[in-house]
């Protein structure tokens, strides 16, 4: 995992496992417990890879 953070904005790049993981975690969280952009990353995960 990569963290890049600036002022304005903040960039994580993951690997296919870690997004998993990742995905995994937010899917445990009650729907009511997680803001709108939790919610968002979490669909954004569930998103299959695109081809390179």
């Amino acid at each position: 995992m990569q963290i890049d953070r600036t002022a304005d904005t903040v960039r994580v790049t993951l690997t296919a496992e870690e997004a998993e993981a990742v995905q995994g975690d937010l899917g445990q969280i009650w729907a009511n417990k997680i803001s709108a952009a939790g919610d968002q990353l979490h669909s954004l995960l569930e998103t299959p890879p695109q081809p390179a």
